[in-house]
């Protein structure tokens, strides 16, 4: 049954945001949402009650590596809770936020309003890598 709302889900929020593929989103090929790059996972053997959704803030600056680490470290530390959003290092060096969705709670609606919050705080990231923030 928590396959079958998932790919509900997905087929509604490419009919609201006019995607023409619902099954690659459902398959976890990349979308975009205001410029910033998403991934929507669900594994209904593991985490049958839930959705991943990863958003893409991008490279950290080169010179100032430690500081943009530590700057994510403490946001992580803000935001822990249970089942809460925290940052993560892909293999490819990329910033990616995962944030955790109760599957039977949300709905494409809200799902588009949240890649839309964090595609804004992607975007801030990358002016200033929480690091403007860290050092007032």
């Amino acid at each position: 049954m928590s396959r079958n709302h998932f790919i509900d889900l997905a087929n509604e929020f490419c009919r609201l945001a006019n995607l023409d593929d619902p099954a690659s989103l459902a398959a976890g090929r990349a979308i975009e949402v205001d410029g910033i790059d998403f991934v929507l996972q669900y594994d209904e053997q593991y985490t049958p009650e839930h959705v991943l959704l990863y958003c893409d803030f991008g490279l950290p600056p080169e010179d100032r590596l430690v500081p943009a680490y530590e700057a994510l470290l403490e946001a992580n530390m803000l935001i822990y809770g249970d089942s809460s959003p925290s940052f993560m290092l892909g293999p490819d060096k990329r910033v990616t936020l995962g944030y955790q969705c109760r599957l039977p709670d949300i709905h494409a609606v809200a799902l588009i309003g949240v890649m839309h919050n964090l595609a804004e705080q992607a975007k801030n990231w990358r002016a200033d890598y929480f690091l403007e923030t860290a050092q007032a």
